[in-house]
């Protein structure tokens, strides 16, 4: 019994009759199938907490996906599913993507990767396709064109569905952005027509703990239609640049917050869509941040700094900060910081054949400085 159990569970969980079991212990015979699941039911049946349960008994998972994503296409894709955005465990983690086919509610292929996306890296769901054979082969799929519009129309519902959040559910959509957003760059840097999609939905978390859009960064409104342009100054560790953080919100100076390493990659690619658009980590260019002339060094500083520094790779720059402020600030280049760290992604001893350019910017209003 327990083994035609396993059987019926795992082939006939969903199909469109009713499939009883009878134990032969004289009990009632048991309905082991769901004969309307919840893809195949109208949308304003399908609440949150139906679908967690579903994803949770389909997925062997404990926690609830972030969202769900509902799609009933007619002709001619002709197919409907109900999908899912798992919700990490811990940051970011390697969520395989799974995919399961159905017939017509017939379970036909447990993980049917040519249905998804590629940028969609981490989904979870199941697709019923009328329209696709029950003895459906690899290499059937592989060269299919009706595979691959169901794949883009998959693609483009994920993309809707974020809008969707975006302009009608804001709230809730902050509430898990951080968790969802390096898979979300990820598909952006993966493909382009997605980010196109949902660039106007893409959040950035800043130090204060709020999210905002760079249409809001820069003041702009959302129906603005100005190409964006300007300097966008981020943190990459809160704590590590605390104080640099600190001198740029008392000059009225948004800092996003960036702690992936695909937020290096995301914002490269950002700069390169957006010509006049510059992201500046708040420690590599603080002089230009917050407004303050370089200036000549008082006669005999620049050598005495230079002979306490130790190094004639670091470079001296001096600039009249407030008085209230740090005597000295250290400098790291945008570029040679992004290219060592890039580098570092692929080489263990990359660091060092690519270091940072450093610089040295010396307060000359400090009174520690003048004395």
């Amino acid at each position: 019994t327990v083994k035609v159990r396993q059987i019926l569970d795992r082939y006939c969980e969903f199909m469109p009759h009713p499939i009883y079991l009878d134990k032969g212990d004289g009990s009632e015979p048991e309905q082991i199938n769901d004969t309307e699941p919840l893809w195949q039911r109208e949308r304003s049946e399908i609440t949150p907490e139906k679908c967690s349960e579903f994803y949770k008994k389909q997925f062997n998972d404990f926690n609830d996906p972030l969202f769900s994503v509902y799609i009933n296409a007619d002709y001619p894709l002709n197919f409907k599913g109900l999908l899912f955005f798992p919700r990490p465990r811990n940051g970011y983690e390697n969520i395989e993507a799974q995919v399961k086919l159905f017939y017509n509610q017939v379970f036909v292929a447990d993980n049917i990767k040519e249905v998804i996306p590629d940028c969609l890296v981490n989904i979870k769901g199941v697709i019923d396709c009328p329209e696709l054979p029950l003895n459906v082969s690899r290499s059937y799929l592989q060269t299919n064109t009706y595979v691959s519009k169901v794949s883009s129309h998959i693609e483009k519902k994920f993309a809707d569905r974020i809008n969707g959040l975006f302009n009608t559910e804001r709230e809730e959509l902050e509430k898990f952005w951080d968790l969802a957003a390096p898979y979300i760059r990820f598909a952006c840097l993966k493909n382009e027509k997605f980010f196109d999609r949902i660039k106007d939905s893409m959040l950035f978390a800043n130090t204060d703990g709020a999210h905002v859009t760079l249409k809001e960064y820069f003041g702009l409104s959302e129906n603005d239609e100005q190409e964006l342009s300007g300097n966008v100054f981020y943190a990459s560790s809160k704590d590590a640049q605390a104080y640099y953080i600190e001198l740029l919100n008392a000059k009225d100076k948004q800092v996003l917050l960036l702690e992936n390493v695909i937020d290096i990659q995301f914002t490269s690619m950002l700069e390169r869509k957006y010509k006049d658009l510059k992201f500046i980590r708040v420690d590599s260019d603080i002089s230009s941040a917050l407004g303050s002339e370089t200036c000549e060094a008082p006669d005999g500083l620049e050598n005495s700094f230079r002979k306490a520094v130790g190094s004639d790779e670091t470079k001296l720059s001096f600039s009249a900060f407030g008085a209230d402020d740090a005597p000295a600030f250290l400098n790291i280049s945008e570029e040679s910081r992004r290219l060592a760290e890039m580098m570092s992604m692929y080489s263990a001893n990359s660091e060092n054949a690519f270091p940072a350019e450093e610089t040295l910017v010396i307060n000359t209003n400090s009174p520690m400085v003048r004395a």
